[in-house]
Protein backbone atom coordinates (compact mmCIF):
# COMPACT_ATOMS: atom_id res chain seq x y z
CA UNK A 1 0.00 0.00 0.00
CA UNK A 2 2.88 2.39 0.51
CA UNK A 3 4.46 1.51 -2.65
CA UNK A 4 1.43 2.11 -4.21
CA UNK A 5 0.97 5.92 -2.52
CA UNK A 6 4.09 6.41 -3.21
CA UNK A 7 4.13 5.62 -6.88
CA UNK A 8 0.70 7.97 -7.30
CA UNK A 9 2.34 10.84 -5.43
CA UNK A 10 5.44 10.41 -7.57
CA UNK A 11 2.82 10.41 -10.84
CA UNK A 12 1.21 13.79 -9.25
CA UNK A 13 4.30 15.41 -9.08
CA UNK A 14 5.50 14.17 -12.71
CA UNK A 15 1.97 16.00 -13.81
CA UNK A 16 2.67 18.94 -11.97
CA UNK A 17 6.40 19.78 -13.22
CA UNK A 18 5.56 19.37 -16.66
CA UNK A 19 5.76 21.50 -19.02
CA UNK A 20 1.53 23.08 -20.00
CA UNK A 21 2.08 22.67 -23.21
CA UNK A 22 2.77 19.11 -23.39
CA UNK A 23 -0.21 18.89 -20.11
CA UNK A 24 -2.39 20.52 -22.27
CA UNK A 25 -1.61 18.29 -25.83
CA UNK A 26 -1.08 15.01 -24.00
CA UNK A 27 -5.26 15.19 -21.89
CA UNK A 28 -6.18 16.26 -25.43
CA UNK A 29 -4.65 13.62 -27.44
CA UNK A 30 -6.28 11.11 -24.72
CA UNK A 31 -9.75 12.62 -25.03
CA UNK A 32 -8.90 11.92 -29.29
CA UNK A 33 -9.54 15.58 -30.20
CA UNK A 34 -8.24 17.46 -33.32
CA UNK A 35 -6.58 21.27 -32.27
CA UNK A 36 -9.18 22.51 -34.69
CA UNK A 37 -12.02 21.02 -33.06
CA UNK A 38 -10.50 23.27 -29.96
CA UNK A 39 -10.41 26.39 -31.15
CA UNK A 40 -13.80 26.13 -32.94
CA UNK A 41 -15.37 25.52 -29.82
CA UNK A 42 -13.54 27.95 -27.63
CA UNK A 43 -12.96 30.64 -30.40
CA UNK A 44 -9.11 30.74 -30.18
CA UNK A 45 -7.31 31.38 -33.20
CA UNK A 46 -5.36 28.02 -33.90
CA UNK A 47 -1.75 29.83 -33.93
CA UNK A 48 -2.49 30.70 -30.63
CA UNK A 49 -3.26 27.49 -29.64
CA UNK A 50 -0.57 25.76 -31.23
CA UNK A 51 2.06 28.65 -30.08
CA UNK A 52 0.99 27.37 -26.12
CA UNK A 53 1.08 23.64 -26.70
CA UNK A 54 4.44 24.36 -28.46
CA UNK A 55 5.65 26.77 -25.42
CA UNK A 56 6.01 29.56 -27.67
CA UNK A 57 4.63 31.75 -25.60
CA UNK A 58 7.33 34.93 -27.32
CA UNK A 59 3.58 34.78 -30.35
CA UNK A 60 1.23 34.87 -28.29
CA UNK A 61 -0.19 38.53 -27.35
CA UNK A 62 -0.54 40.25 -24.29
CA UNK A 63 -0.54 38.54 -20.64
CA UNK A 64 -4.35 38.90 -20.02
CA UNK A 65 -5.40 37.72 -23.28
CA UNK A 66 -3.26 34.65 -23.24
CA UNK A 67 -4.65 33.66 -19.89
CA UNK A 68 -7.87 34.00 -21.19
CA UNK A 69 -6.97 31.64 -23.63
CA UNK A 70 -5.30 29.47 -21.32
CA UNK A 71 -8.32 28.96 -19.18
CA UNK A 72 -10.64 28.33 -22.67
CA UNK A 73 -8.05 25.65 -23.50
CA UNK A 74 -8.28 24.19 -20.21
CA UNK A 75 -12.34 24.18 -19.72
CA UNK A 76 -12.45 22.47 -23.19
CA UNK A 77 -10.68 19.54 -22.10
CA UNK A 78 -12.27 19.58 -18.69
CA UNK A 79 -8.83 20.66 -16.59
CA UNK A 80 -8.85 23.10 -13.96
CA UNK A 81 -8.26 26.88 -15.61
CA UNK A 82 -6.82 28.27 -12.32
CA UNK A 83 -4.39 25.46 -11.90
CA UNK A 84 -2.99 25.94 -15.84
CA UNK A 85 -3.28 29.63 -15.45
CA UNK A 86 -0.67 29.67 -12.86
CA UNK A 87 1.00 27.15 -14.47
CA UNK A 88 1.89 29.13 -17.32
CA UNK A 89 2.75 32.19 -15.29
CA UNK A 90 4.88 30.29 -13.85
CA UNK A 91 6.67 29.36 -16.99
CA UNK A 92 5.91 32.52 -18.94
CA UNK A 93 7.85 35.52 -18.51
CA UNK A 94 5.41 38.05 -20.31
CA UNK A 95 4.49 41.12 -18.13
CA UNK A 96 0.42 41.43 -16.80
CA UNK A 97 1.19 45.45 -17.80
CA UNK A 98 -0.20 45.78 -21.58
CA UNK A 99 1.43 48.82 -22.54
CA UNK A 100 0.36 51.83 -23.68
CA UNK A 101 0.37 52.53 -27.46
CA UNK A 102 -0.21 56.57 -27.30
CA UNK A 103 2.46 58.67 -25.72
CA UNK A 104 1.32 61.96 -24.78
CA UNK A 105 3.70 64.56 -24.85
CA UNK A 106 3.39 67.37 -21.30
CA UNK A 107 2.15 70.86 -22.40
CA UNK A 108 4.93 73.34 -22.32
CA UNK A 109 4.10 76.46 -20.06
CA UNK A 110 5.00 78.52 -22.74
CA UNK A 111 1.84 77.12 -24.56
CA UNK A 112 -0.55 78.47 -22.07
CA UNK A 113 -1.49 82.16 -22.52
CA UNK A 114 -1.52 84.13 -19.88
CA UNK A 115 -3.86 85.76 -18.19
CA UNK A 116 -3.79 89.05 -19.49
CA UNK A 117 -3.39 88.42 -23.29
CA UNK A 118 -6.37 86.07 -22.80
CA UNK A 119 -8.04 89.02 -21.33
CA UNK A 120 -6.70 90.96 -24.07
CA UNK A 121 -8.41 88.52 -27.18
CA UNK A 122 -11.83 89.26 -25.52
CA UNK A 123 -11.97 92.96 -25.33
CA UNK A 124 -10.52 92.69 -29.53
CA UNK A 125 -13.67 90.48 -30.24
CA UNK A 126 -15.63 92.39 -28.63
CA UNK A 127 -14.62 95.55 -30.68
CA UNK A 128 -14.76 93.49 -33.61
CA UNK A 129 -18.31 93.01 -33.12
CA UNK A 130 -19.33 96.18 -32.04
CA UNK A 131 -17.90 97.58 -35.39
CA UNK A 132 -19.77 95.03 -37.46
CA UNK A 133 -23.13 95.84 -35.55
CA UNK A 134 -22.08 99.52 -36.02
CA UNK A 135 -21.08 99.30 -40.08
CA UNK A 136 -24.91 97.42 -40.24
CA UNK A 137 -27.33 99.94 -38.67
CA UNK A 138 -25.68 102.36 -40.95
CA UNK A 139 -23.89 104.43 -38.41
CA UNK A 140 -20.42 104.18 -39.80
CA UNK A 141 -22.00 105.22 -44.14
CA UNK A 142 -22.72 101.62 -44.68
CA UNK A 143 -26.31 101.38 -44.59
CA UNK A 144 -27.68 100.72 -48.66
CA UNK A 145 -29.66 102.74 -50.44
CA UNK A 146 -33.33 102.64 -50.78
CA UNK A 147 -34.44 99.97 -53.09
CA UNK A 148 -36.13 101.43 -56.14
CA UNK A 149 -39.33 99.53 -57.11
CA UNK A 150 -39.19 97.25 -59.94
CA UNK A 151 -41.85 98.02 -62.44
CA UNK A 152 -44.28 95.59 -63.66
CA UNK A 153 -42.83 93.94 -66.76
CA UNK A 154 -44.77 94.40 -69.99
CA UNK A 155 -43.64 91.50 -71.63
CA UNK A 156 -45.97 88.49 -72.63
CA UNK A 157 -44.53 85.67 -71.16
CA UNK A 158 -44.19 82.81 -73.63
CA UNK A 159 -46.03 79.81 -73.54
CA UNK A 160 -44.62 77.04 -72.14
CA UNK A 161 -43.63 74.10 -75.17
CA UNK A 162 -45.32 70.65 -74.26
CA UNK A 163 -43.43 67.85 -75.61
CA UNK A 164 -44.87 65.37 -77.46
CA UNK A 165 -44.90 61.84 -76.31
CA UNK A 166 -42.62 59.92 -78.81
CA UNK A 167 -44.63 56.86 -79.96
CA UNK A 168 -42.32 54.13 -80.90
CA UNK A 169 -43.18 51.30 -83.28
CA UNK A 170 -41.80 47.82 -84.33
CA UNK A 171 -43.18 48.65 -87.57
CA UNK A 172 -40.36 50.13 -90.61
CA UNK A 173 -40.47 54.14 -90.80
CA UNK A 174 -39.69 55.43 -94.27
CA UNK A 175 -36.60 53.32 -95.47
CA UNK A 176 -34.99 52.78 -91.82
CA UNK A 177 -36.66 50.19 -89.69
CA UNK A 178 -36.88 50.76 -85.92
CA UNK A 179 -34.76 48.64 -83.86
CA UNK A 180 -36.63 47.16 -80.10
CA UNK A 181 -35.29 47.51 -77.33
CA UNK A 182 -33.18 45.61 -75.34
CA UNK A 183 -34.70 44.85 -71.92
CA UNK A 184 -31.44 44.63 -69.36
CA UNK A 185 -33.28 41.96 -67.54
CA UNK A 186 -32.36 39.65 -70.18
CA UNK A 187 -28.76 39.64 -69.84
CA UNK A 188 -27.00 37.88 -67.11
CA UNK A 189 -24.38 39.05 -65.26
CA UNK A 190 -20.82 37.38 -66.68
CA UNK A 191 -19.80 35.10 -63.64
CA UNK A 192 -23.82 34.13 -63.57
CA UNK A 193 -23.66 32.99 -67.13
CA UNK A 194 -20.22 31.47 -66.60
CA UNK A 195 -21.31 29.53 -63.73
CA UNK A 196 -23.99 28.36 -65.69
CA UNK A 197 -22.15 26.89 -68.45
CA UNK A 198 -20.93 23.68 -65.56
CA UNK A 199 -17.27 22.33 -65.51
CA UNK A 200 -15.01 21.53 -62.67
CA UNK A 201 -15.50 23.31 -59.45
CA UNK A 202 -12.78 23.86 -57.59
CA UNK A 203 -12.30 25.53 -53.89
CA UNK A 204 -8.96 27.50 -53.52
CA UNK A 205 -7.70 29.41 -50.12
CA UNK A 206 -6.10 32.80 -50.49
CA UNK A 207 -5.48 33.17 -47.18
CA UNK A 208 -5.84 30.51 -43.85
CA UNK A 209 -9.52 29.30 -43.30
CA UNK A 210 -11.81 26.48 -41.79
CA UNK A 211 -13.67 24.37 -44.44
CA UNK A 212 -15.84 22.09 -44.15
CA UNK A 213 -17.69 20.69 -47.43
CA UNK A 214 -20.48 17.51 -46.45
CA UNK A 215 -23.36 16.11 -48.30
CA UNK A 216 -26.89 17.53 -48.21
CA UNK A 217 -28.73 14.73 -46.82
CA UNK A 218 -26.46 13.23 -43.86
CA UNK A 219 -24.67 15.99 -43.02
CA UNK A 220 -21.46 13.97 -43.46
CA UNK A 221 -18.13 15.22 -44.16
CA UNK A 222 -16.14 14.35 -47.11
CA UNK A 223 -13.60 17.63 -46.23
CA UNK A 224 -13.18 19.20 -42.90
CA UNK A 225 -9.82 21.02 -41.47
CA UNK A 226 -7.86 24.38 -41.88
CA UNK A 227 -7.18 25.12 -45.90
CA UNK A 228 -3.66 27.04 -45.50
CA UNK A 229 -3.11 29.29 -48.14
CA UNK A 230 -2.71 27.69 -51.14
CA UNK A 231 -4.44 24.73 -50.15
CA UNK A 232 -7.50 23.79 -53.08
CA UNK A 233 -10.38 21.32 -53.12
CA UNK A 234 -11.79 20.18 -56.43
CA UNK A 235 -15.31 18.60 -56.42
CA UNK A 236 -15.96 15.32 -57.51
CA UNK A 237 -17.98 15.63 -61.15
CA UNK A 238 -20.09 12.82 -60.07
CA UNK A 239 -20.88 14.63 -56.49
CA UNK A 240 -23.97 17.33 -56.68
CA UNK A 241 -25.39 17.02 -53.45
CA UNK A 242 -22.14 18.64 -51.93
CA UNK A 243 -22.59 22.22 -49.49
CA UNK A 244 -19.72 23.89 -48.06
CA UNK A 245 -19.56 25.59 -44.48
CA UNK A 246 -16.77 28.29 -43.41
CA UNK A 247 -15.71 31.06 -41.14
CA UNK A 248 -13.85 32.73 -43.61
CA UNK A 249 -16.10 33.32 -46.70
CA UNK A 250 -13.87 36.14 -48.16
CA UNK A 251 -10.58 34.16 -47.90
CA UNK A 252 -12.15 31.08 -50.42
CA UNK A 253 -11.67 31.61 -54.46
CA UNK A 254 -14.51 29.29 -56.28
CA UNK A 255 -14.06 28.52 -59.91
CA UNK A 256 -16.85 26.68 -62.48
CA UNK A 257 -14.96 25.52 -65.05
CA UNK A 258 -11.80 28.02 -64.51
CA UNK A 259 -13.51 31.01 -64.66
CA UNK A 260 -14.27 32.73 -60.82
CA UNK A 261 -17.54 33.19 -59.23
CA UNK A 262 -18.00 36.37 -56.97
CA UNK A 263 -16.61 35.96 -53.66
CA UNK A 264 -19.45 33.93 -51.53
CA UNK A 265 -19.22 36.95 -48.15
CA UNK A 266 -17.22 39.34 -46.61
CA UNK A 267 -13.22 38.42 -45.32
CA UNK A 268 -14.41 37.19 -41.66
CA UNK A 269 -18.25 36.16 -42.55
CA UNK A 270 -19.45 33.12 -41.94
CA UNK A 271 -21.57 31.36 -44.81
CA UNK A 272 -23.21 27.70 -44.57
CA UNK A 273 -25.11 25.35 -46.62
CA UNK A 274 -23.31 26.47 -49.86
CA UNK A 275 -24.65 24.30 -53.07
CA UNK A 276 -21.20 23.35 -54.75
CA UNK A 277 -23.15 23.08 -58.26
CA UNK A 278 -23.28 24.79 -61.19
CA UNK A 279 -26.77 25.46 -60.95
CA UNK A 280 -26.36 26.87 -57.30
CA UNK A 281 -23.82 28.68 -57.67
CA UNK A 282 -25.32 30.65 -60.83
CA UNK A 283 -28.42 30.95 -59.00
CA UNK A 284 -26.70 31.99 -55.49
CA UNK A 285 -24.41 34.62 -57.57
CA UNK A 286 -27.66 36.36 -59.34
CA UNK A 287 -29.84 36.84 -56.04
CA UNK A 288 -30.23 40.24 -55.23
CA UNK A 289 -27.93 40.95 -52.09
CA UNK A 290 -25.35 38.34 -52.81
CA UNK A 291 -21.91 39.83 -52.66
CA UNK A 292 -20.12 40.78 -56.11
Amino acid sequence: MDEHETALDQHVETERNEHLGNFLARHRAEQGRDLTDIAMQTRVPLRHLKAIEDGLYENLPAMPYTIGFVKSYARALGLDPEDCALRFRRETTKSDRIEPTIHHEPIEDARVPSRRAAIGGIALLGLVAAAIVAWASGWLGGASAPETPVEASTTTAAPAVVAEPVVTSSEPVGDVAAVPATSTSDALPAATATAAAGGPIVVSAREDAWVKIYDSVQKKAVYMGVMAAGDRYEVPADRRDLLLWTGRAGALDVTVGGRPIPPLGAPTQTVKDVPLTAEGLAARSAAPGQPG
